[in-house]
């Protein structure tokens, strides 16, 4: 059973003698390239990571630059594991934000900065990346693509035709035998970069209506097989309809698009991603005149190049191209041409099709044109600078804007996000303002490395993530990454400086102006242990998921798909099932990759040789044993060939949520009617079925998610099962060299209890992330085919369980397959074991060695009641001149909101001599902490805490008497950069808490029978007339099986359900575990308080083991009344607000600028039926309010927000908190966007509905 890491000198001492017997095999003294492949799994680079798997550095260029201070952060760099960085310029380069950053980029004097920079790097050993812009998207070279300007001492030219253009179309209804005559709808724009009419084109409407709804072109359905293309005259229109039917005019209208600008560039213009000469004057620009000033480098010190963010923008989701060119579609001068080339007719008179119905040729022109867009992006801008890339022995990176949505990936990609991608030899993604585990980024971005067969990808991480960025939270997401299929982190950022605005811009720096800096070499090493096993491997995922190609380039208009703004109607639930089913599937332990439509059908676009065999799909090394298919609506009948196949020749298909019922090219009929044939149900009116076809294959339709997990498992072989299940770990699997890794990731704030099943037979390592020890798993057991491993991880916690044929020998390896106690420390090979015993009771081991079975428990007594340290500690802020102060322990923001830094915690403890009695192991637990922790006992050297749980064992600094406890304890920047007062220190409880260390000889023949019973959650709130469900879990060991009854006692008038329930699991030997939800349910009429409900479980003549729920009945999950003068009730102030009081039963402030905010005290509300926040204030004036809240999934953020609108008075006001998985933690609450005065009387959180 693995369990917590313990962080203290015996502790140490123990570990080291625990792995030093392993002998770890030599890996060389230099590190390997980022893509070299590798061998076997390799312990000692997994203990010393090489620099290519730890941490890289998004350096931002960002001031003023001198070699003294470059060289100084490269030491700084360095002594904290960190050797490999981007060089990125940001702005703020050259001195002054916003001023100097355009002209210094790319001057003499910038280059003189990057040779001195990648001469250092060569010197030192370090590796330096590019990036190949100011700032981003990439392309516009600084603004130098368009405007010209100065690159290292030589004149570049102007072109202003080199901006990015769109189409947009300009429609007016024409009545029946009506004549249209209107000027052709271009500007002139007194310039080279005019409007132009491409066409314009006359289309009978299909039915009464409009085809122009509030000044746009969208409305009635066409009939396409009508359209006249009109001829302008004199610049002007003019052309008489047929009488009878109303018809509809529609100008295709050429524009440049020149409100959009690059990020923190207003002055400069983008750059057309669609003209191949646009990108050859880019690469001239930056990429050869890097070669020429360090081109030496190139492949060595300089390994590749990042390419961020390029795309198009002119119907970008918010809006920054402009409202003239909403709803509008990308384009480049002379794109008619290269439609026509590449559709082999005329496609443009047809575009009407992107923007109307206009009948059965409509989803056909609607993948045509984005079909051919995807094309000319790749031949235009991605295949020239790969090419140069890799004629000049460097990787080119990828960087997309907005991998979390489908809509986005048309928008912004152009509709075929892997055909985009194919060209970059690292692909790479970004996670930008917090993390939300149900994102797709990850699995997205890890599946164009596995389709193209690309052996690392890349995530830049951190971005905007804000200054209160923890260390805890730090691992929680890279670890989170990594379990998706990432092996390479990129911390965004490390800032050159935070002077002025710099510390705003995408903040936060993790680098020397970060508190946690001193530690970032703990972090580097943990990433790369995190990543470093991975490296070269291959993935084993046994689930491919179709992503939809054809549905992303024809569902939807440009009016309704907007990305990360919605989908529409008709995207919108495509998108919706695409993110479900991935989570679904994630959380089920069920690893996947995406495999694109194109690759299904064969696209020579795609380039990729997917085949199946013997019913699973299989490319190169990897094979996919189950394709699940999200909703789609648009399929082609070649993708539909190579599903067919897989399933007639023994493989498996699992539809969700709904079938397609058009295809790709129009040949919709043939797509249902075989659609029908496969499933065994119409694709239009489809309800579930499944279908077996020859060989044993299988073709399984589900109108929802529920039963997917269940499904899929039954055919596929998955790597691991739990037991008990939980959707809150994720599970990667990766083969090095006939090595089987799997990557173990808890994401939930809580511990979580397991045993892991994994489909490998051999002997099971832990490998620690936070050591990089390893050693053999102590509690498992095997079958022919498996071994199931008991995990016991902590919040967030992550480990790599190993299998290395040859490492141990089989069969001779001793260990445990049972016991309840909370650590095993040694199994020796006589199979005697230690073990640590956290409260007394039972305590038993069943062991294993060779076919042999032995066991042995004993009665623990000791009570090992612990010493609470609570009362007063000294408290002083470590600054010059701070004075001690006495008192409880609480965040000390009371005594200085705006303090970033460290703060000293001391206290005196007496220690009895009994308390520290032989067999006894004492450890501090510091309980709450905010957030990284140092402590001294006795004045020892401090030992770091620096996440979740922090716990220490100090049995070998204490002594009898008076001790000396001093815990320093660093916080975020936030509170002093951002003025956000977030809870800082140590704010406990605090105790020192004795275990038990036991030891017992197993005894071959001996049984053992044993049980315990557990309750999660403990403590509920439910509403009078509601229902709360609480998990009763039952752990034991028996010699065969574990039978029992469970069975419950409420008070009276409430019910259980069930009351009672028959337990049955089949042990031999092994620890089992099995969850009984329970649904209480509560009278309407019951009173307000708190109740108890009790949850038994005994077997046949044993003795029952209870545990007591204790039941809150609340009409309200939270509240906040403000009835007790002076007591703010855990809410202190933000930004932007006055002290707060309390009297009269409000809670009164004074919003005094801009963005003002209050913060509410930590909570604990499970979100599964979702929440109402409800706020009854006064204020002096109308506004706009917005409530943010916090949960286990991630801090305040704009996606985890609602708003309403203040009015001048009295009000209540209502934000809906939608259902999740994630439970609810804080609120934050914005009352205003300006100034007032504030009255809250009352903010509840209740039951949603």
């Amino acid at each position: 059973m693995m369990r917590k890491n313990l962080v203290g000198l015996a502790t140490a001492a123990l570990l080291v003698g625990l792995f030093g017997a392993a002998q770890a095999e030599d890996s060389g003294s230099e590190g390997p390239d980022w893509d070299d492949t590798t061998g076997r799994l390799d312990p000692a680079a997994f203990a010393e990571p090489p620099s290519t798997s730890r941490p890289h550095a998004f350096w931002f260029w960002n001031g003023e630059l001198t070699e003294a201070e470059l060289d100084r952060q490269l030491d700084e760099m360095q002594a904290n594991g960190v050797e490999e960085f981007f060089i990125h310029p940001r702005q703020g380069l050259g001195g002054e934000f916003g001023v100097t950053e355009n002209d210094y980029y790319l001057s003499t004097d910038y280059f003189d900065k990057v040779e001195h920079v990648v001469e250092q790097a060569a010197d030192r050993g370090m590796k330096a990346w590019l990036y190949d812009d100011l700032n981003w998207p990439s392309g516009f070279a600084g603004g130098r693509t368009v405007r010209g300007g100065e690159v290292d001492g030589r004149t570049i030219e102007a072109n202003p035709t080199y901006v990015p253009w769109y189409l947009t179309p300009i429609a007016a209804d024409v009545p029946g035998g009506t004549t249209y005559d209107q000027p052709v709808a271009a500007k002139d724009r007194e310039g080279p970069v005019d409007d132009e009419l491409v066409a314009a084109v006359a289309y009978r409407k299909a039915a009464s209506g409009t085809c122009v709804t509030n000044g746009e072109a969208r409305g009635v359905e066409l009939d396409g097989s009508s359209a006249r293309e009109l001829e302008p005259q004199d610049g002007r229109l003019s052309w008489t309809a047929p009488a009878g039917d109303g018809w509809c005019v529609v100008q295709l209208v050429q524009r440049p698009l020149l409100n959009y600008h690059p990020d923190l560039e207003p002055d400069e213009p983008y750059v057309d991603m669609l003209n191949p000469k646009v990108t050859e004057k880019f690469i001239d620009i930056t990429h050869e005149s890097y070669a020429a000033r360090v081109g030496d480098q190139f492949g060595d010190t300089i390994p590749g190049i990042f390419n961020d963010e390029p795309g198009f923008y002119n119907n970008f989701p918010d809006g920054r191209g402009g409202a003239d060119s909403r709803g509008s579609v990308a384009w480049t001068p002379g794109f008619r041409d290269y439609l026509t080339h590449n559709a082999g007719h005329d496609l443009t008179r047809d575009l009407a099709a992107l923007w109307y119905d206009t009948g059965s040729d409509t989803t056909k022109v609607r993948v045509a044109y984005q079909d051919a867009l995807s094309d000319r992006y790749n031949e235009a801008h991605t295949v020239p600078l790969a090419r140069w890339a890799d004629d000049h022995g460097i990787a080119l990176i990828s960087n997309p804007l907005v991998e979390e949505d489908l809509g986005s990936h048309r928008l912004i990609q152009g509709g075929s996000w892997f055909e985009m991608q194919r060209e970059y030899q690292l692909p790479g993604m970004d996670l930008i303002g917090g993390l939300n585990p149900s994102a797709i980024t990850p699995k997205l971005n890890s599946s164009v490395a596995h389709l193209f067969g690309r052996e690392r990808n890349l995530a830049e991480t951190f971005g905007a993530f804000g200054w209160d960025l923890t260390m805890e939270e730090m691992r929680r997401t890279v670890a989170w990454e990594a379990s998706g299929g990432v092996d390479l982190i990129d911390n965004h950022a490390f800032y050159y400086s935070t002077d002025g605005k710099r510390a705003f811009e995408s903040q936060p720096s993790e680098f020397f102006q970060n508190t946690f800096w001193p530690r970032f070499h703990q972090y580097a090493d943990y990433v790369g242990r995190l990543t470093e096993p991975a490296r070269g491997a291959t993935p084993v995922n046994p689930v491919g998921v179709l992503y939809p190609s054809s549905s992303v380039m024809a569902t939807g208009t440009p009016w309704d798909v907007r990305g990360f703004a919605g989908n529409g109607s008709a995207l919108g639930p495509v998108d919706a099932s695409w993110t479900g089913t991935s989570n679904a599937l994630l959380q089920g332990q069920l690893d996947f990759d995406y495999l694109d439509e194109l690759a299904l059908a064969g696209d020579e676009d795609l380039g990729v040789d997917l085949e199946v065999s013997k019913g699973d799909l299989v490319l190169r090394d990897q094979r996919w044993q189950t394709l699940v298919m999200p909703r789609a609506d648009v399929l082609s009948l070649e993708a539909l060939d190579t599903i067919e196949q897989m399933v007639h020749s023994g493989g498996t298909v699992v539809a969700v949520d709904g079938l397609p019922s058009k295809e790709a090219d129009g040949r919709d009929a043939q797509l249902r009617t075989r659609l029908e044939a496969l499933f065994g149900t119409d694709p239009l009116h489809a309800q579930r079925s499944q279908k077996d076809h020859g060989s044993g294959g299988r073709a399984v339709f589900l109108p929802d998610r529920s039963e997917l997990a269940d499904v899929v498992r039954e055919r596929v072989t998955p790597g691991v099962t739990l037991a008990p299940e939980t959707s809150a770990v994720r599970v990667r699997h990766v083969r090095r060299g006939g090595d089987d890794a799997f990557l173990v990731v808890n994401l939930s704030d809580k511990s979580v209890r397991t045993t892991a099943d994994f489909d490998v037979a051999g002997v099971p390592e832990l490998w620690n992330l936070d050591t990089g020890d390893r050693r053999v798993a102590p509690v498992y057991s095997k079958s022919d085919d498996s071994t199931a491993v008991d995990l016991d991880l902590d919040p967030y916690e992550a480990v790599w369980v190993t299998f290395r044929p040859g490492a141990h020998a089989p069969g001779r390896t001793p260990h445990l397959t049972a016991t309840n106690a909370a650590e095993v420390t040694e199994v020796t090979d006589d199979l005697r074991t230690t073990l640590v015993v956290e409260e007394p009771g039972t305590v038993y081991a069943v062991g294993s060695l060779g076919d042999r079975q032995y066991a042995a428990q004993t009665e623990v007594t000791d009570p090992m009641e612990p010493i609470a340290l609570g009362g007063d500690w000294d408290f002083r802020f470590d600054a010059d001149g701070a004075s001690t102060v006495t008192r409880p322990l609480r965040s000390w923001t009371d005594l200085d909101p705006d303090f970033s830094g460290s703060g000293v915690h001391t206290r005196e403890v007496e220690v009895p001599a009994d308390f520290l009695a032989d067999g006894r192991r004492i450890r501090l637990d510091l309980g709450d902490v905010r957030e990284l922790a140092a402590v001294s006992v006795n004045g020892d050297a401090p030992t770091p805490l620096d996440a979740r749980p922090y716990v220490v064992d100090v049995t070998d600094r204490l002594h009898p008497g008076s001790n000396t406890i001093e815990v320093t304890v660093t916080n975020t920047r936030t509170n002093q950069l951002e003025h956000s007062p977030r809870a800082s220190g140590l704010l406990g409880p605090v105790k020192l808490q004795p275990v038990r260390v036991v030891s017992l000889d197993l005894q071959e023949g001996a049984e053992v029978t044993s049980y315990e019973l557990s309750v999660d959650p403990a403590r509920t709130t439910v509403l009078p007339g509601g229902t709360a469900t609480v998990q009763a879990r039952i752990d034991g060991v028996a010699p065969d099986t574990l039978a029992g009854t469970l069975t419950t006692q409420a008070p009276d008038g409430w019910t259980v359900e069930p009351a009672s329930a028959p337990v049955s699991l089949d042990s031999d030997g092994r620890r089992v575990s099995h969850e009984v939800p329970l649904d209480v349910s509560v009278p309407a009429g019951t009173a307000e308080g708190s109740y108890e409900v009790t949850v038994s479980f005994s077997t046949d003549g044993g003795e029952p083991v209870s545990r007591t729920v204790t039941v809150r009945v609340s009409n309200a999950f939270a509240s906040w009344e403000f009835d007790t003068p002076g007591d703010t009730e855990g809410w202190s102030a933000g930004n932007q607000v006055s002290e707060l009081t309390v009297s009269d039963g409000v809670l009164g402030f004074s919003a005094t600028g801009g963005d003002p905010y209050v913060v509410g005290p930590n909570v604990d509300v499970d979100l599964a039926g979702g929440a109402v926040v409800e706020i009854t204030m006064d204020s002096s004036v109308s506004g706009q309010g917005q409530l943010f809240w916090a949960t286990t999934d991630g801090g305040f953020a704009e996606s985890r927000s609602g708003r309403f609108d203040t009015v001048a008075g009295t009000g209540t006001y209502r934000v809906p908190i939608p259902a999740q998985a994630a439970g609810l933690r804080q609120l934050r609450l914005d009352p205003l966007s300006g100034t007032g005065d504030l009255a809250v009387q009352a903010i509840r959180v209740l039951p949603a509905g």
